[in-house]
């Protein structure tokens, strides 16, 4: 990849799930996407270890948390999508994510579409996933600062205490120097 010029690199993980967007970009029934649990697994690790050469911008957590979805196991870290994060198809709907069963609503109404705060761990969408695991403290503070403004103390401790929010904090302060150094290799 530095032969070729690049500084980082960022994987975006197969799907196997349905989608409800209108937006799909090669055929569901592919086969370039379609790779058994172990490829899967392994493709992961190799991902991990590729960390060690080059920037990659999936989190090291995150990588983690598509590999316990892929075997099966709890996940740690609720997806933000329809909450901080949402897909905006070509018709101009706005979806929780690209592989929800229905849009939530237009983009001109988006001021207005309640927030789908409900914990959903039903892909591996690495856009999701990501910026789940990255932001998942932050959104936790901002709950935490809401529920003492309304001298909640029970909720703001709730909303801190965590694992999940400790994995997260965690996933930023492993990320962080790879940012630094991808900002140091860009010409100012």
């Amino acid at each position: 990849m530095r032969r070729l010029g690049f500084d980082a690199v960022g994987f975006s993980y197969p799907r196997r799930e349905p989608f409800g967007s209108t937006s799909l970009v090669y055929g569901a029934k592919s086969h370039l996407v379609d790779l058994e649990r172990d490829e899967l697994l392994e493709a992961l690790a190799a991902i991990r270890r590729l960390k060690k050469r080059i920037p990659v911008f999936n989190p090291t957590a995150s990588l983690a948390e598509v590999a316990r979805y892929v075997r099966g196991e709890r996940q740690s870290i609720p997806c933000i999508g329809g909450h901080k994060y949402f897909y905006l198809d070509w018709n101009l709907d706005i979806w929780r994510c690209e592989a929800w069963h229905e849009p939530l609503g237009s983009v001109f109404d988006l001021d207005h579409i309640p927030d789908q705060r409900e914990p959903c761990h039903a892909c591996m969408m690495a856009c999701y996933r990501n910026a789940s695991m990255l932001m998942h403290a932050g959104v936790a503070a901002a709950d935490a600062l809401r529920a003492l403004a309304a001298t909640d103390i029970g909720a703001a401790v709730a909303s801190l205490f965590h694992s999940s929010v400790t994995l997260s904090l965690w996933s930023l302060i492993c990320e962080a120097p790879q940012l630094r150094r991808l900002r140091r290799v860009r010409p100012a």
